[in-house]
């Protein structure tokens, strides 16, 4: 019987079960986007810490990169604090100038708008500059005699008084005399006026000062004659009142003779003496060489004051210049 080629026949179980046999569908993985740069870096950085912390942790050098680290971090967070802390509020200063004028207080309203350029001031020829002179030691001039027999106030230096004008001239100190003419020549608005500021100035005076007031003509006349007080008095206010109503009774008479007032004025050894008088002296050698001889031991300072006339100009510049006094000449 011939050899016929036996063909690959499958059992029947095997076909059923290949029949059943579902088909595996290819598996589809979706694409996914790449991660954000951020967190791509943020990644690495942390893969690289973590690794340079577990590597260093094997060995000694584990706690240097601790602290590395952390200190690190402080200052970070320092630098945050030190931003958010808010800046103090700028400070305002407020200038407020004052001018001090005597006894007479001005208040200057300044306008911040207003240009320099616009004011205006004063011609130089118009305003009458005060001269102040403090009466102390190296100020004092002494005509002659020892030094140390001079009055112990002025030499210790001790001018605890304010501030005394007369006529534009001023000194500080705690005792004054004022010494004027009142000769025939100060007659009408010309004697008036010298007794207005004289009133004017005996009224700046302190309580704790004293103060005299001489008039002269061919005679002497001290303060509150016909009932005299041969001596300085406190500046209270009932005695510059009573010196007051006083003044306003003088009138002018006579010639003109200083040399008499000019040596009771000394005897009180004040230590600033005022001499105003509108003319020549009777006796002006005289006069000024009484004041050198009793000056000798008080030191006081005199200034001297020609009052709207020249006449006597060169005299009391004389006597001013002896006692380390100025002169003034008011027109």
């Amino acid at each position: 019987m011939p050899n016929v080629p036996q063909q690959n026949r499958e059992h029947p179980v095997q076909q059923r079960l290949r029949k059943k046999k579902p088909r595996v569908q290819p598996l589809i993985v979706p694409e996914v986007p790449d991660a954000p740069q951020e967190l791509t870096v943020y990644g690495q950085v942390s893969e690289f810490i973590g690794g340079y912390v577990r590597e260093f942790r094997k060995g000694q050098a584990g706690w240097g990169a601790s602290f590395l680290f952390h200190g690190a971090l402080l200052l970070c967070l320092y630098g945050v604090i030190i931003g958010l802390k808010p800046r103090p509020e700028s400070l305002s200063i407020d200038t407020v100038i004052a001018e001090d004028a005597g006894d007479e207080e001005f208040d200057t309203l300044l306008d911040e708008s207003l240009n320099p350029a616009e004011l205006e001031m004063p011609d130089a020829s118009s305003m009458m500059l005060e001269q102040e002179i403090v009466v102390q030691d190296s100020d004092l001039l002494l005509p002659s005699g020892d030094a140390k027999e001079a009055s112990p106030n002025l030499m210790a230096g001790e001018t605890s008084g304010g501030k005394v004008g007369f006529f534009g001239t001023s000194a500080v100190g705690d005792s004054f005399v004022f010494i004027v003419d009142s000769s025939g020549s100060m007659t009408g608005a010309r004697f008036e006026r010298a007794k207005r500021e004289l009133r004017r100035s005996i009224k700046r005076l302190k309580s704790n000062q004293k103060f005299h007031v001489v008039f002269f003509n061919s005679e002497t006349i001290p303060m509150y004659e016909p009932n005299a007080r041969a001596e300085l008095v406190t500046a209270t206010r009932a005695n510059l009142k009573k010196t007051e109503r006083w003044i306003d009774r003088q009138l002018p008479s006579s010639t003109t003779d200083p040399e008499g007032a000019i040596r009771l004025a000394l005897s009180f050894r004040p230590q600033v003496i005022f001499l105003l008088s509108d003319g020549e002296f009777d006796e002006p050698r005289r006069a000024r060489q009484a004041a050198i001889d009793d000056n000798r031991s008080s030191g006081t300072t005199i200034h001297t004051i020609a009052f709207m006339s020249r006449d006597g100009e060169e005299t009391l510049k004389r006597i001013a210049d002896d006692h380390g006094g100025t002169f003034r000449f008011v027109d």
